[in-house]
């Protein structure tokens, strides 16, 4: 599948699922808002307009739920059929095992990022700025404290995190002088 992916969106829809952190007092974090109901709702009409190239946009909503928080408390899976946590494991977020996953999948992502060359398109990337603004602050907010269930932030996670907070406040900035030009 050759499809030219708009990476701001992506990484946009990768975070959605944590809305509900802001929504607390009408629905739990992990519920329906990570189920499969909810992402395939959310895709539905881009994949009858886009067809395939909805796909990638559709693995990074979804996989959100499933890379991390299956295996660290569990999410509503099968919302609206089933309010039960569906989870492969109940590891901390702070233990070993879930620190270690992330740090695994941040190497992982950062090195598919760079064979394939996507680190030299951010750079030329002509997306306007704006765009940039909710990874930055998916980012930025666990690293404050401000946002999340959990009140604190794995000390190991700080190096990736800031790498994507400098990545992405580079793409704001660049992005925020190419549209004053």
């Amino acid at each position: 599948m050759d499809t030219k992916l708009n990476l701001a969106l992506l990484f946009t829809v990768s975070v959605l699922p944590d809305l509900d952190v802001f929504l607390f007092r009408f629905i739990e974090h992990r519920g329906p808002i990570h189920s499969l109901s909810f992402s395939l709702v959310v895709c539905l009409l881009f994949f009858v307009v886009y067809r395939k190239k909805a796909f990638p946009y559709f693995v990074a909503l979804f996989s959100h739920s499933l890379v991390g928080d299956v295996f660290s408390g569990g999410i509503q899976l099968f919302w609206p059929f089933s309010t039960d946590m569906f989870f492969l494991s109940n590891f901390s977020v702070f233990g070993a095992v879930s620190v270690g996953m992330e740090l695994f999948l941040f190497v992982v992502c950062t090195a598919v990022m760079f064979i394939n060359k996507d680190f030299q398109r951010l750079l030329h990337n002509k997306t306007r700025w704006v765009y940039w603004l909710v990874p930055f602050g998916a980012v930025l907010g666990p690293l404050l404290r401000i946002v999340g269930p959990y009140g604190n932030f794995p000390v190991f996670l700080v190096v990736p995190s800031l790498f994507y907070l400098f990545l992405f406040s580079l793409m704001v900035g660049l992005g925020h002088k190419k549209d004053r030009a």
